[in-house]
């Protein structure tokens, strides 16, 4: 039975993993999106082995997984948002929730530390779940019918378009 220290090198090496097989079977999107989970996953080791105390602790709310977290979420958010996939969409609904986490720590102080980190961590299940479907899907996709774009095309009309208005004269 792994213990939850064991759990997290699990985690940590299946991170790893797709990352590399984004790298070398992804396009863009799944190269940024698995470069920012993984990014979110170094930086969280490097903070914590060189911390000695919690200084960073606002409230209950660690600001350093805040900010790991928002800046993870925005970085998600625009690839979700632009790329020509779904999965995305998953993995940035997960990072609202952990980013959110953060701010119901804030406003319920007494919030058991258990429900608070459980609350951070598991969202990142559903990430690396939707990541390793994605790349699983892009590859069929791109097996099957071939090369496709990896970003959306804007698809709101512009005022010089010449489209006419609803109401001529």
């Amino acid at each position: 039975m792994l213990t939850w220290g064991a759990r997290a090198y699990l985690q940590y090496g299946v991170y790893l993993l797709l990352f590399l097989v984004a790298w070398r079977r992804g396009d863009a999107p799944e190269r940024i999106l698995a470069g920012i989970m993984l990014g979110m996953v170094v930086v969280d080791r490097i903070y914590h082995l060189g911390r000695g105390s919690d200084l960073l602790v606002y409230y209950g709310v660690d600001v350093v997984h805040l900010a790991i977290d928002m800046s993870s979420l925005l970085g998600i958010g625009y690839v979700a948002l632009h790329a020509n996939r779904v999965y995305p969409l998953w993995i940035g609904g997960a990072q609202i929730i952990a980013f959110s986490s953060h701010f119901y720590r804030l406003g319920i102080v007494d919030i058991h530390t258990t429900a608070y980190q459980v609350m951070a961590i598991i969202p990142s299940y559903v990430q690396l779940l939707a990541m390793a479907l994605g790349l699983v899907f892009h590859a069929r996709r791109r097996k099957t019918r071939g090369s496709y774009p990896s970003w959306r095309k804007s698809s709101a009309p512009s005022s010089e378009s010449g489209a006419r208005p609803l109401h001529a004269a």
